[in-house]
C-alpha cells in the first residue's frame, strides 16, 4: 500500500511540475514593455513649446511630456532613425534597434542643466556592468542636457516627464 501511495504522490507532483511549466507564461513576472514611441523631429518640437510656456512670466507652473518626446529634444537631432524610448516606472528607457536600452533617471543639478544618469545599459537581453558606464559616456556614469533656466526640476513618473518651472 505505501508503494502505490508514493507512486500516486510523484505522478500527482510530475502532473502538477506540468501544468506549471506549461502555464508560466500566465504567472511569471513580464518585463515591462512600456508605451514605446519614435524619437522624432515632432517630438523635440513639442518639448521645445513646452519648455517656452513654462518660461513665460505668467506661464505654468509646470509642463508634461512623454518619455520620447524629451529624449528627442534631449538628443538634439542626433537622433537614429529607429531609436524609441518610454517612461516606465519612474526612469526613462531609451532604446536603439531593440538592442541597445539605456534606462535611467533625470535630474536638474544646476540651472541651465539637465542630468540623465544610467541605472542600467542593456545589449540585447545581457545588462552591462555598471565600470563600463563610464566609457559610455566619456569618464562619468551620466550625460547632460542643455535646458533653459527656466527649468527648476523634472521628475519621471505616472509615463510622464514633468518639468517644473524654477521658482525665483
Amino acid at each position: 500500500m505505501g508503494c502505490l501511495r508514493t507512486i500516486g504522490c510523484l505522478t500527482v507532483l510530475v502532473i502538477m511540475a506540468g501544468g506549471v511549466y506549461m502555464t508560466r507564461s500566465l504567472w511569471m513576472a513580464r518585463t515591462p514593455t512600456g508605451p514605446w514611441a519614435p524619437l522624432t523631429p515632432q517630438g523635440a518640437a513639442t518639448t521645445r513649446r513646452a519648455i517656452e510656456s513654462i518660461s513665460a512670466p505668467k506661464g505654468p507652473a509646470y509642463v508634461q511630456v512623454t518619455g520620447a518626446d524629451f529624449a528627442s529634444y534631449a538628443l538634439k537631432g542626433t537622433v537614429p532613425p529607429d531609436a524609441q524610448a518610454a517612461v516606465i516606472g519612474d526612469r526613462l528607457h531609451v532604446r536603439e534597434r531593440r538592442i541597445i536600452e539605456l534606462v535611467g533617471t533625470i535630474d536638474v543639478p544646476r540651472s541651465g542643466v539637465g542630468e540623465f544618469r544610467a541605472t542600467e545599459i542593456k545589449v540585447g537581453d545581457v545588462m552591462l556592468p555598471r565600470v563600463v558606464y563610464s566609457h559610455i559616456f566619456h569618464g562619468a556614469d551620466s550625460a547632460t542636457v542643455g535646458l533653459p533656466t527656466a527649468v527648476g526640476d523634472i521628475r519621471v513618473a505616472h509615463g510622464f516627464i514633468t518639468l517644473y518651472k524654477k521658482i525665483p
